[in-house]
C-alpha cells in the first residue's frame, strides 16, 4: 500500500486569487421597439379622428344653418337708412328660409307680427310686440310716408338673434299618436 500524503504534490502550480472568478462583460438588451403599437391605441386614434370629422360636419352644418341669420343681421347693420318696409321684407325674406314659404307668403301686417311672435322665445315676445306694433299697424297707410323706426330695427334684431334658426320642437302630443297606432295595430 501507498502511502498518502496530506500535503499537496506540486504537479499543480497554486491559483492566484485575482484571476479565481473570470467574469464576461455585461451585455445590455437590444431596445425595445415603439411598434407593432397595442390596439387599444389603434382604437383610441381612430375614436379621436371620428370624434374630430363629426365636430368639423357639426360646425359646418351650424355655420351653414346661420349663414342667412348673419347675412339679415349684417344686411340690417350695415344700412341705417332702411324704411320701415325694408325691415319687415327683409324679416319676411328670412322667415321663408327656415319657415315654410308656402305659409309665409300669405302673411302681412298683424298676421305676419303675429307668426312671427310665435317663433320667439315666451320671454321675448312681448317685448318684440312692443316694439314693432305700430309698425305693422302702420305698414300699408297710404297718406303715412315711408319712415326709418329705430324700434322696428331694434325688434328685427331681436327678432333674428332669437328667433333663427328654430329650434326643433318635441312634440309629446305626437309621440302618443304614434304609440297609440301601435297599440291598435297590435289588437287587430
Amino acid at each position: 500500500m501507498q502511502q498518502v500524503s496530506a500535503l499537496p504534490t506540486q504537479a499543480n502550480p497554486p491559483i492566484p486569487q485575482a484571476n479565481a472568478l473570470e467574469l464576461n462583460d455585461i451585455h445590455v438588451p437590444e431596445q425595445v421597439s415603439n411598434f407593432p403599437v397595442a390596439y387599444g391605441w389603434w382604437l383610441l386614434i381612430a375614436l379621436i379622428i371620428l370624434i374630430v370629422i363629426f365636430t368639423i360636419i357639426k360646425m359646418r352644418k351650424t355655420a351653414k344653418l346661420n349663414q342667412v341669420k348673419k347675412q339679415a343681421l349684417t344686411q340690417l347693420k350695415n344700412n341705417p337708412d332702411m324704411s320701415n318696409s325694408d325691415i319687415i321684407a327683409l324679416l319676411k325674406w328670412a322667415a321663408m328660409h327656415y319657415f315654410s314659404r308656402a305659409e309665409l307668403a300669405k302673411l302681412f301686417g298683424k298676421s305676419l307680427q303675429k307668426f312671427l311672435m310665435s317663433k320667439l322665445p315666451i320671454k321675448k315676445q312681448q317685448n318684440f310686440t312692443d316694439l314693432s306694433e305700430e309698425t305693422f299697424l302702420n305698414q300699408y297707410h297710404a297718406d303715412i310716408p315711408a319712415q326709418k323706426d329705430e324700434k322696428i330695427k331694434q325688434a328685427a334684431t331681436l327678432w333674428l338673434t332669437h328667433a333663427l334658426p328654430p329650434k326643433p320642437i318635441k312634440d309629446k302630443n305626437k309621440t302618443l299618436d304614434i304609440n297609440q297606432n301601435i297599440i291598435q295595430g297590435v289588437k287587430a
